[in-house]
């Protein structure tokens, strides 16, 4: 009766940070965050995978950068994608409805892994640090503002549950006496070999999605090798799928003679310019509670010998600093390690005032208090957000492209198609895994801003402009080149089909303080004000 009585305890302490993480990352995925660019980049190439058309892009779709990242995160997103029918379930066109519902359903997964990898943290937690720190570390990442990231369609978002499994694995090695005494916890043992192959597996997978997961080796090669009693075999297991599968990546390039385009678009990641110092100030706008008690309790564990979160943040924070293009939002795969190390130390100052007053009979209370309202001034700042729209005037948008996009029943091949779309990056790539790969409509695009050597003439008999301050700008340049005043004249012969006003305000780096001094990051790079799309047919 009183294990039966233990595990429904431990069922609903469980149950807490979950239920608070689908809210935050499952409501309103349609309405926030921001479409951003790079959704539309993944999802591309989600839907060359859903088509049978493999995880490597080449530069005849479209698109020149071919290696700029490994193959899991669309041979994921597109195989589960696959696997409920997307996008044929959802009888797609090109009215507004179907623009959402499209987006819709990935979004929808992101916030499922979110819901996952709170589950993990918990349990991570649970195993280092006990019941009450994994409590307060998975509502931290549940509720707090940061999180939000997840519920974009990132690559960062992909990789963060597989990150957390191989770190829960590796943790797993070291023997939990609380469960290996009873007669159930030895049934379901676990061997250590069956352990580190997965933690390894795991940490390949993250690595294989995205390059900076590498930084996460010196923390689970540590686990793994001191969980293991100090065994160089155990590491040398760990280590084969760690390298392995990330090496089908490069070993693609070598079998398709392209290792110097592999060199390049690796070395050109390495070459865009955002330090790391404007993304740790974005971090701490964005989320600056967590920001101050996670340092502080990384200071406070580095005391007491505990490295575990300093571990999983300082070879991160080392890469990216020399790396030299860091996005607030790859932050996010250490955020975990600012929750628990902040839990660590707000545990620790809970014990102390229960020592403290032991003689006051409302001590555990008052040790709760600063937990609680953590939690809850992060809820509402989520709350918050979640709840508002900022996504609205871009459905209609790219429905409206979709819409004057004709279609053309043999145009079953790129070189078929007679439509060229003119614009801006954000307009022209969000909409195109839309329109051509799930709607279609094949078609061809200029973006003069990324790709100001494009060739002309023009070889399609229609051509669609959409006007944002961006792409005005590019063709009104005092230095012009043959290729643009070219698409200036075509550009001056259209007439307006559609005009829509964005809603949301910007600036140049896309960060918005609000009056209860959080952040709130609606729109980022996307232009603002008036977008018109015109057309020449």
């Amino acid at each position: 009766m009183h294990l039966g009585g233990e595990r429904l305890r431990h069922l609903i302490i469980l149950l807490i940070p979950i239920f608070l993480s689908a809210y935050t990352h499952l409501w309103n995925p349609l309405g926030f965050p921001s479409i951003h660019i790079d959704e539309a980049h993944y999802m591309r190439r989600a839907m060359l995978v859903i088509q049978g058309m493999g995880p490597q892009e080449s530069a005849a779709s479209g698109y020149p950068r071919t290696y700029d990242h490994p193959y899991f995160g669309q041979i994921f997103l597109g195989g589960v994608l696959r696997l409920i029918g997307y996008p044929d379930i959802l009888k797609p066109g090109s009215d507004e409805q179907s623009i959402k519902s499209l987006h819709m359903v990935p979004r929808l997964l992101m916030g499922i892994l979110a819901v996952i990898d709170t589950l993990l943290i918990f349990k991570i937690a649970e195993r280092r640090y006990g019941m009450t720190v994994a409590l307060i570390a998975s509502v931290f990442f549940a509720v707090m503002p940061m999180t939000w990231v997840l519920r974009r369609i990132y690559l960062d978002t992909i990789l963060m549950p597989f990150m957390l499994s191989s770190i829960l694995f590796a943790i797993y090695l070291r023997d939990n006496d609380n469960l290996t005494k009873t007669a159930e916890g030895k049934k379901y043992k676990i061997s250590q070999v069956t352990l580190i192959l997965l933690s390894g597996i795991f940490l390949g997978l993250a690595i294989y999605t995205k390059v900076p997961a590498f930084t996460m080796m010196p923390l689970v090669g540590c686990l793994v090798f001191f969980n293991s009693k100090k065994r160089i075999k155990s590491l040398g297991i760990w280590l084969i799928p760690v390298i392995l599968i990330p090496l089908l990546w490069p070993l693609y390039s070598v079998a398709a003679g392209q290792a110097d385009l592999w060199v390049y678009w690796v070395l050109w990641q390495t070459e865009r310019n955002k330090p790391l110092s404007v993304s740790l100030t974005n971090f701490f706008q964005i989320e600056p509670l967590i920001t101050l008690i996670g340092t502080a309790g990384l200071i406070w564990t580095g005391l007491k010998k505990d490295y575990f979160p300093l571990l999983w943040v300082a070879p991160f924070l080392i890469f990216s600093y020399f790396i030299g293009w860091v996005q607030y939002f790859h932050l996010i795969i250490i955020f975990p390690a600012f929750c628990i190390s902040s839990a660590v130390l707000i545990d620790r100052l809970q014990k102390f005032i229960v020592q403290r007053f032991r003689t006051w009979q409302r001590s555990k209370i008052l040790s709760h208090i600063l937990f609680l309202t953590i939690a809850i001034f992060g809820l509402i700042i989520s709350s918050i957000l979640i709840n508002s729209d900022v996504n609205n005037s871009y459905y209609k948008i790219y429905a409206s492209i979709a819409k004057n996009i004709p279609d053309i029943s043999n145009a079953n091949e790129k070189q078929n198609a007679n439509v060229t779309v003119i614009g801006s990056h954000w307009w022209v790539w969000d909409s195109y895994w839309i329109t051509q790969y799930v709607l279609k409509k094949h078609h061809l695009l200029i973006d003069p801003h990324f790709d100001p050597n494009f060739k002309l003439p023009i070889t399609t008999k229609n051509v669609i402009f959409i006007d944002d301050e961006k792409f005005l700008d590019d063709i009104s340049r005092k230095v012009r080149s043959d290729n643009l005043l070219s698409i200036r004249q075509l550009h001056n012969e259209s007439m307006i089909n559609s005009t829509f006003f964005d809603n949301v305000t910007s600036s140049d780096n896309g960060i918005y303080p609000n009056n209860i001094y959080s952040i709130m990051i609606l729109n980022e790079n996307h232009p603002t004000g008036e977008v018109v799309i015109k057309r020449n047919f």
